[in-house]
This record gives C-alpha cells, structure tokens and sequence, in this order.
C-alpha cells in the first residue's frame, strides 16, 4: 500500500509543480493581458455594457402599456361598507420629442465608442506596465548571474591574496580588501533577488495569475537590430490615446444640444380603458362605470427654460474642456513616442561600444591579475581592476533593459 501511494505522489508530484509553474516569453505577454488581466476583462464588460445601452431611438417609439388592478375595501357616506375591484390599463406612444432621442442615441454612441477606446488605451497601459515588468526580471536574472561569477573572481583573488600573505609578500590589508568586496557582492546579490522576486509577483498579477505561482521568462537580456520596421507606425496608430477625451467632448456637446431644446414639446398618442368602482363612480351598474379613452396628448415646460440653459451652458464649457485635453495628449503622446524613439537610437548604438568596453575591461583585469601574481600590482589594483569590469558588464545590461523598456512602450502605444 506505501508503495502505491509513494509511486502515485512521485506520479503526480511533477504534475502539480508544473501547474504552479509560469513560463512567459516576451511575444505571450499581449495575449496574456488581453485575456487574462482582471482589469482589461472589466473594461471590456463596460464596453458591453455601453453598447448594450444603445439603440434608445428605436426603443423611445416602442408603445408603453401601463396596467394597473385593486382590490379596494371602502365607506362612502352614510352607505354599507363595500369591497370592490379597480382596473385598466392605458396605452402611449411617442410620436415626437423635439429631437431629444435622436441626441440622446447619439450620446450613446458617441459613449459605447469612448469606452471601447478608454479599454484600448488601459491595455495599452497594462501591457506596457507587464512589458516593463518582464524586462525587469530578466535584467534581475542577469545581474544576478554576472554577481555570482564576480563573486567567484573575488573568491579566487581572496584565496591568491591568502597565498600571498602566508608567503610573506602580503599584508593583512591585502586579504581584508576581498573580504569586504565579498560582503559588498553579497549584500547586491541578495538586493538584486529581492528585487526580482517582487518584479515577479507583479508580472504574474498583470498576467492574471496568481501571485504565488513561480514564473521563468528568457534568461538572456539581448536586443536586437531590427526594432526600427518593428516599430514603423502612423500618427493614426496611436490616436487611440486621445479618443476618449475627443469622444467626451462629443458627448457633452450632443448632451448639450439636447438640454437646449426645452421649449420643444413632446407629442404623445394614448388609448386607455378602466373600469372604476363605486368609490369613484356612482353608478351601481358595473357597465356604468367603465371608460375607454383616445386621444393626443401635447406637453411642454416653459418654466423649465432657466434651468435647461445653465445646464446647457456648463455641458458646452466641460465639451470646450475635454476638447482641450484632447489637443494637449495628442502633442504630449506626440512628444513622447518621439523622444522614446530617439532613446531607441542613442541605446542602441551605446550597446555596442558597451560591447567594446567589456572586452577592454576583461583584458586589463587579466592583465593585472597576472601581475598580481607576479608581485607587480597590489590588491587594491586588482580589485580595481574587477571592479571596472563589473561595472562595465553592470552598464551594458542597465543600456539593454533600458532599451527593451522603451521599445516596449512605444509597441504597447501603437498598439502592438
């Protein structure tokens, strides 16, 4: 019996650790949003939703039948206490109200394709966060690989630098300079994995997963030399962004235009029956005290004039002041995407002569190594040495993260 259940956990075991665990790559991370990340998926409901509310005009000349039935219990006079029924029902039909529902259906439009874009423009602002994000963890992984290698050079001085002082040609300093060089590579390394961690329980949130689960993502921070056609667009790519403020200024201004038109009446045909009971007709006779009723029905409020104008005159300011915020996030996305795309360039080109620089640093630092061995540099030299080339190393990977982030949020900005 032990045995079954040990070979059904050693089964099952592999199972359940895989289904804990998240494997992302860079190309998943928008499909991922688009069908996992709570907050696209409620956006998304608010689009439905919105679209759901259009079709007012046709629903505004649809008949309107109200019923109404009571069982009434009443004394009149000096008469015997009665119990009779009351009912009947009235039909209306809207046959014209001044244009307000066909504004108004326009105003439902005009907010169903707002709320489509505001759902564009909030993936646009997950995926880019979730971009962001990933980059950061890879370039955590990296770091802290190049730590672990730093920290084995530092190991290796440390046991030279012992060597050293047994023979006599050292001093305790020499010993001491790799000794707080390890504690200094430990502390980065220790911060670099707190990092990471905390980088990846955000991904895997804006993914929709939960944050306990383990993530893998690429292990190498590496950019590539076609990004300029991968991010080729059009003005019109990224107009998205500045549709939701163009689309209220809309609204307010049909919103506007409806409140405007007070002074027009509304035309109603109706058609009622009822039959009433003896507390409002006295008629004893049950046929008595029925009623059927046609007719055209015209009302207006003259009065309501003040109000609808103050209400008119504030929609047209918040229309004029939407339309602003349009004109200034169109120039500022504008700006932005430029100023990325320049950054694109200068990191781009700066990788390379990264590059450059790593292989100069390893050469010094094998040099001076070698001399350190020979007697003719000290310990400060070397660690010098080591610690430029960490830097250098250190420079390239913070160039190619920052590259990958920019180029992340212009895809994410042009809807890619």
């Amino acid at each position: 019996m032990r045995l079954m259940v040990n070979s059904l956990i050693l089964f099952f075991f592999p199972l359940l650790a895989s289904a804990q665990t998240v494997n992302v790559k860079f190309e998943d991370i928008k499909r991922l949003v688009e069908t996992r990340n709570e907050r696209i998926q409620a956006s998304v409901r608010e689009v439905s939703a919105a679209k759901a509310r259009q079709g007012h005009l046709e629903r505004s000349f649809l008949p309107r039948l109200e019923a109404h039935a009571a069982q009434e219990g009443f004394k009149t006079g000096t008469q015997e206490q009665k119990t009779q029924p009351e009912y009947g029902a009235e039909l209306n039909l809207n046959l014209y109200n001044g244009g307000r529902d066909r504004l108004q259906e326009r105003v439902l439009a005009a907010r169903a394709a707002r709320k489509d874009f505001e759902m564009k423009g909030k993936l646009a602002g997950e995926l880019a966060k979730a971009r962001e994000t990933y980059w950061n963890i890879v370039y955590a992984n990296n770091v802290s690989r190049v730590l672990k290698e730093m920290n084995e050079v530092n190991s290796a001085n440390l046991k030279a630098a012992n060597r050293r002082l047994k023979s006599g040609v050292a001093t305790e300093s020499d010993r001491l300079e790799f000794e707080m060089n390890a504690i200094d590579l430990k502390r980065d390394l220790s911060q670099i994995e707190l990092d990471r961690r905390s980088s990846s329980r955000d991904l895997l949130v804006l993914l929709g997963y939960e944050p306990s689960q383990t993530l893998q993502t690429e292990t190498e921070l590496k950019h590539g030399d076609e990004w300029e056609s991968e991010i080729r667009h059009t003005h019109e790519d990224h107009e998205f962004l500045v549709k939701p403020a163009q689309l209220l200024s809309t609204e307010a201004d049909l919103a506007a235009r409806e409140a405007s038109r007070f002074w027009l009446p509304r035309l109603d045909a109706y058609a009622g029956w009822n039959q009433y009971n003896q507390r409002e007709e006295e008629p004893s006779a049950t046929r008595e005290r029925q009623e059927s009723v046609v007719g055209l029905r015209l009302k207006f409020g003259p009065f309501d004039g003040l109000t609808a104008r103050s209400e008119s005159a504030a929609l047209r300011m918040e229309a004029s002041a939407a339309k602003l915020i349009a004109d200034y996030e169109h120039k500022r996305n504008e700006a932005h995407i430029e100023k990325e795309f320049d950054e694109l360039k200068f990191l781009h080109d700066r990788v390379h002569e990264a590059d450059e620089n790593i292989a100069s640093a390893e050469r010094y630092y094998r040099l001076t190594q070698a001399e350190y061995t020979r007697g003719v540099k000290n310990s400060p030299d070397v660690l010098g040495a080591s610690e430029k080339l960490l830097a250098m190393r250190m420079k390239r990977l913070n160039m190619i993260r920052d590259f990958q982030i920019a180029r992340s949020h212009v895809l994410s900005k042009i809807g890619k």
